[in-house]
């Protein structure tokens, strides 16, 4: 038995599950924020980008249509009218959908929600080594637990596909954890566990 195990023996098996489970459900969360956060941004820069375009392109046709040199002025005309229809819609667009402002809100409760994370992993570890009494862990848990419902009380929803991307970031590409040999890489020599070395 390892001196976890023995730890651990004397610790009230309900409470440690019940930890677990919510530092399970907010590592979740947080993911699922995180990979919000980015397709916020990549939609943000998608939009941008369209706006840029049309822009640059009704320029374009309006000095062509100036010109008259390549096209027929009505279809100048029409053609310059149409785009001009299209960057107001874009530009309203950016003003309705407002993905860069999402993007952050999604990173701000991320953030918030890794400070969750990291104290939940504290309080399992302290549990788990003997370090705490059920009695301050029960009280952790509570401060954690009413940390947790603040940032999902200002929290927007996230989309199926962010939920998506989070399960396969930590289930198949493991984005939450480290082999012993890649913490050891992460740190000074004279930090490192693995006895053979790098």
């Amino acid at each position: 038995m390892t001196s976890e195990e023995k730890a651990a023996a004397g610790l009230d098996p309900y409470l440690l599950a019940q930890v677990r489970e919510a530092f399970g459900r907010v590592v979740y969360s947080h993911k699922t924020h995180e990979k919000q956060a980015d397709i916020c941004f990549h939609r943000h820069r998608w939009q941008q980008g369209i706006l840029i375009s049309l822009t640059a392109i009704s320029s374009g046709t309006f000095l062509v249509s100036v010109l008259g040199v390549l096209v027929d002025p009505q279809l100048a005309t029409l053609a310059t009218s149409f785009i001009a229809l299209l960057v107001t819609a874009t530009s309203l667009g950016t003003k309705t959908f407002r993905f860069a402002e999402e993007a952050d809100t999604h990173r701000d409760i991320a953030s918030r929600l890794w400070d969750v994370r990291e104290s939940y992993l504290s309080l399992i570890a302290d549990l788990i080594s003997g370090m705490t009494s059920e009695s301050d862990a029960r009280q952790r848990r509570g401060e954690l637990q009413a940390a947790t419902r603040a940032a999902y009380a200002d929290a927007p929803r996230t989309s199926p596909k962010a939920f998506g991307r989070a399960r396969n970031g930590l289930k198949d590409n493991e984005e939450m954890t480290f082999t012993s040999r890649e913490i050891d890489l992460f740190l000074p020599e004279a930090l490192r566990l693995d006895e053979g070395g790098v």
